[in-house]
């Protein structure tokens, strides 16, 4: 096992990759997703084609702090707006689709999704869902690993917070988060496991690629994996964020717990850990109930409810962040309590205008924000 890592909180590095999907003005779901990567992909930092022809894919660049996030998170909505608005089309930040469709959505055409369908068959027809992927920096992937052991307790809180699709194909779900029920489809989805070190989890990608539950090592989907591609610890938790104020928010709660994780490893401070089965029904909860459910805290051990524990959450990442990073996330916070998370504020609009052209047009609007 490496060194107890030292880096501080407040320094650590951070970025966002998000999903949207792209509608037409009634709602519906395009296929036009690979023809705007291709026409401003020179223009957009990270943009991307999806798995799904109606999805795509930016993002940010190294940022430290919240509010350089917004910012960037910002500009990066606003030009992809204005990239699907010249071809009629409007950027929806909705975990799920919200109006039933004909038939299931168009492949984007590639050797590797091709394969994914063949090899997966209907399950590819079921999980096309938009999330925010939040990376952050680590000093190694021994360290990496026990950061996840830590951060993983947190996960439903997590969930709770970035809920944003209680509604799809027509009709509400029940749920506040219904992108993480039909996400858990994946057979390599869910929790990541408790791991003793870096080359457990080694071991355990590869008997999972064996298997064939997973094609390659960018198909671990768990909530918090190992980054191949940059030294980073990637939490996959949540929704795409109504807003990019909410987006940037939940970065920040994510960046904090990280650097919390690396103070607790430097002082030798644990936390009791949940058992993956006990942990997926956490967030099963989660994903029902939002911010009116209630979970085991790691803060307690104990079951609290998930407004209590973003309380205790904030208590203990806001040590480890710079005075700009604490202001933004007691800010954030308070606004999502105060006004709703994404779930709720759809709720909010179909309760008060009775359709879900409303509650895309709220979508639409809010994308920017």
């Amino acid at each position: 096992m490496s060194p107890a890592p030292t880096e501080s909180g407040r320094d650590l590095s951070v970025g966002v990759e998000e999903e949207f999907f792209l509608v037409d003005e009634s709602g519906h779901l395009s296929a036009a997703g690979p023809d705007v990567v291709a026409e401003a992909g020179h223009d957009i930092h990270g943009l991307q084609r999806e798995l799904a022809r109606c999805q795509i894919e930016t993002a940010t660049g190294v940022c430290h702090t919240g509010e350089e996030l917004h910012e960037e998170l910002r500009s990066l909505r606003r030009r992809l707006a204005k990239a699907a608005a010249g071809r009629d089309l409007l950027l929806l930040p909705s975990g799920t689709s919200l109006i039933v469709e004909g038939l299931p959505p168009a492949i984007t055409p590639s050797p590797r999704y091709e394969e994914m369908a063949r090899h997966f068959g209907s399950i590819v027809d079921t999980v096309t869902t938009c999330g925010c992927h939040v990376h952050v920096g680590i000093p190694s992937r021994d360290v990496g690993v026990r950061v996840s052991n830590l951060v993983r307790s947190w996960l439903p809180v997590l969930l709770a917070l970035a809920a944003n699709s209680p509604f799809h194909s027509g009709h509400d779900t029940a749920y506040h988060s219904w992108r993480h029920i039909m996400w858990s489809r994946w057979p390599s989805a869910g929790p990541p496991p408790h791991f003793d070190s870096a080359d457990e989890y080694e071991a355990t990608v590869g008997a999972m690629i064996g298997t064939g539950a997973a094609m390659d090592r960018g198909m671990i989907y768990w909530h918090v994996r190992l980054s191949d591609k940059q030294p980073t610890i990637e939490v996959r938790i949540a929704d795409v964020a109504m807003t990019a104020a909410h987006a940037a928010l939940y970065a920040v709660v994510v960046k904090g717990l990280v650097g919390w994780a690396l103070r607790s490893l430097e002082n030798g401070l644990t936390v009791p850990w949940l058992r993956a089965e006990l942990l997926r029904a956490q967030l099963w909860r989660a994903a029902r109930d939002g911010l009116d459910g209630e979970c085991t805290s790691p803060a307690t051990d104990r079951s609290l409810p998930i407004r209590r524990q973003l309380e205790l959450l904030n208590e203990c990442v806001a040590p480890g962040l710079g005075a700009s990073d604490r202001a933004f996330l007691e800010s954030g916070l308070d606004t999502v309590l105060r006004e709703g998370t994404g779930a709720e504020r759809q709720r909010a609009e179909f309760a008060r205008v009775g359709t879900l052209a409303a509650v895309v047009d709220l979508l639409t609007r809010e994308v920017v924000s």
